[in-house]
């Protein structure tokens, strides 16, 4: 116990009956310890009530910290003149400050209890969202070959071509650090105009499976309003925001689409912005692709290697009524769970979970080369594409609108991530893409051969 805490224990004083008795304890080798009852320490002065109340009144009572600063006739009450900084902070009731306390040399000849406080600590700035990523380490750009990649066989050149291309085309950390500083300004510029507004980062810059190249998609999330239909909810709040956004774009577009979208440029940075009200899935489908990006190292690659190649084809634009990105990595991730034998990937409910799963050792090269060969003999009539199941969905089962040609199903509200492509000839281009790509790749064992042929 510390010097000069006081101490109460129960049995007979020396100076009256029975009853509490508190025994300070001064420094030992200059004086004994001496004993006072409770009356006479209230005469002293050394032991008072809460309410400073007179000498022999009141019951006796440990010092709490006070909600209130003390004024200065409370600090003189105890002897000495303090600032605000010496003032107790310590909102858990706790008696240290008491414990700390000793008798000066005057003080104690003349019986005067002198009480310090501990000093008060101000309460540490909360960083704003963005803050804890610009200072977290960057986890998704990849630096080193993995020692499986090549094996001797025949893929070897197709593997080590996908490989390339990922490496060249991935999202840098200096293309991540420019998001995030995007981020942080407008969470802090629109959180200072319109104070409710929260806003997130979701999609391929937070899953993983960003290319140097993609979008940046936001989220902006205001509470609902009951009665209010959602899309006429974000088409209002995202008006707002647009008037805000022509500041420093003039070019800024609202997209009134069935998930309404304001699309803007970040000219200093030269990144692409797409900003939607309210849709919450995509948080949770970002966390969902954030763990398949990491169950296995071959996953990120494929999954940019089918962006590359559909953009190249010209079919992976949601605009111009052909497959999005998001789409395009779901049926990836669809084929690795059953496209495969063994399966690369767990279906949705155990991605999280880090399930071990038995060894598929396919090669870069045959794994994309299947890919387009799944999707080519697709049948996407009776099936649709569910990662949430691993596994073909009938049709007939799946609540994706049944006016479109193409099913991919998204995992958390079940509906249609591919409901852009309703229209035959754009479908009926999708689908020649995978099989004249499979039948060239098959043939040449190059990856150009997927790739359109050059026009001369």
């Amino acid at each position: 116990m510390n010097e000069g805490a006081p101490i109460m224990y129960h049995g007979s004083s020396g100076l009256g009956g029975p009853g509490p008795v508190y025994m300070v304890q001064g420094q030992i080798e200059r004086q004994p310890p001496r004993h006072y009852p409770l009356e006479m320490l209230q005469m002293m002065g050394g032991v008072s009530s809460r309410g400073g109340g007179s000498p022999g009144q009141g019951t006796p009572r440990r010092w709490q910290p006070r909600n209130r600063q003390p004024s200065k006739a409370d600090n003189s009450a105890f002897g000495y003149d303090s600032d605000d900084s010496s003032l107790s902070s310590n909102a858990s009731g706790s008696n240290k400050s008491i414990e700390k306390g000793q008798y000066e040399k005057g003080e104690r000849e003349e019986g005067a209890c002198r009480e310090w406080r501990g000093r008060r600590r101000e309460p540490r700035a909360r960083r704003a969202a963005p803050e804890r990523h610009l200072h977290a380490a960057y986890p998704f750009q990849v630096k080193f070959t993995p020692d499986d990649l090549l094996n001797g066989s025949e893929w070897d050149t197709l593997s080590q071509e996908i490989w390339d291309k990922f490496i060249k085309s991935q999202q840098t950390e200096d293309t991540f650090r420019k998001k995030m500083n995007l981020w942080k300004y407008l969470f802090v510029t629109i959180r200072a105009l319109f104070p409710r507004y929260s806003l997130y980062v979701v999609g391929s810059t937070m899953s993983g499976f960003g290319l140097d190249s993609s979008d940046m998609d936001l989220c902006l999330h205001v509470r609902s309003l009951a009665g209010v239909e959602p899309r006429a909810h974000a088409l209002l709040h995202l008006n707002y925001i647009l008037g805000y956004i022509r500041g420093f774009d003039p070019d800024a577009e609202l997209i009134q689409a069935k998930v309404p979208i304001l699309k803007f440029r970040d000219a200093r940075n030269g990144l692409q912005v797409d900003l939607n009200c309210n849709n919450l899935v995509g948080i949770r489908n970002t966390n969902l692709l954030h763990c398949f990006s990491r169950t296995d190292w071959r996953v990120r690659p494929l999954v940019a290697a089918a962006k590359l190649w559909a953009r190249a084809h010209r079919i992976n634009d949601a605009r111009r009524r052909t497959l999005s990105s998001y789409a395009l990595t779901l049926m990836v991730i669809h084929f690795l769970q059953c496209g495969t034998s063994p399966a690369v990937l767990p279906r949705a409910s155990e991605a999280a979970g880090g399930r071990p799963r038995a060894h598929n050792r396919a090669t870069l090269g045959e794994l994309f080369l299947n890919m387009l060969k799944y999707y080519a003999e697709f049948p996407y009539e009776q099936m649709g594409v569910s990662v949430r199941e691993a596994r073909r969905v009938p049709l007939a089962a799946a609540r994706a609108p049944c006016c479109t040609l193409l099913c991919v199903e998204e995992p958390f509200d079940l509906s249609n991530t591919a409901r852009s492509v309703y229209d035959p000839e754009t479908f009926e281009k999708i689908v020649s893409t995978f099989r004249e790509s499979y039948k060239r790749l098959a043939a040449g064992m190059r990856l150009a051969d997927a790739w359109p042929a050059p026009e001369r």
